[in-house]
């Protein structure tokens, strides 16, 4: 199954986020946005993985929860990824404080350590103008900037990723709560 360690946001971040999508859509209709409901912070992809692999990761992840506390966490910026020439993922990033870094960190050592940026998808793009791209960055940006995102952080999550053709499905695995 395809799995990924993410972190769930409040409703009030994905209501004001869902604001956001909206002034986007209204830009650009054909762009696939993320559905409300699956808006998350990925802190690392996994991939494929069996239930075995699984059981080992829920254990490592056990013990990052229980040696991390609870922080406030702050969305601040937006990006594509791959690059603005071939954009494929509209997405928004968040401060680096040390109780963040320490989280990704740990997970880093059990998982290959890539250049990963830890993110919220906001939407998936496709033949997109990069002048088109520099609007909706411009847009993303003045908006986190003018908006109030901060939350704290109390849990964690292991979640499987489902794909269907109309979007994701996501279903918990496990929470792993951190300490308060």
């Amino acid at each position: 199954m395809r799995v990924f360690v993410a972190i769930d946001l409040p409703y009030n971040i994905k209501n004001t986020t869902r604001l956001l999508i909206e002034q986007l859509q209204s830009k650009d209709k054909s762009i696939k946005f993320a559905k409300i409901e699956n808006l998350h912070i990925t802190l690392k992809f996994l991939g494929e993985l069996t239930n075995d692999n699984i059981v080992h990761i829920e254990n490592f992840l056990n013990k990052i929860a229980s040696k991390n506390k609870a922080f406030e966490i702050n969305l601040k910026e937006s990006g594509v990824f791959k690059s603005l020439k071939n954009p494929r993922i509209l997405w928004i990033g968040q401060n680096h404080n040390a109780d963040f870094e320490n989280i990704t960190s740990n997970i880093d050592e059990l998982f290959a350590k890539e250049d990963h940026i830890c993110h919220i998808t906001l939407a998936r793009l496709k033949n997109i103008p990069i002048q088109k791209i520099k609007e909706l960055l411009e847009l993303t940006n003045f908006f986190i900037q003018n908006n109030h995102l901060q939350f704290r952080v109390e849990e964690f999550f292991l979640y499987e990723s489902i794909l269907k053709s109309s979007a994701p499905i996501y279903k918990q695995i496990k929470k792993f709560k951190l300490q308060i």
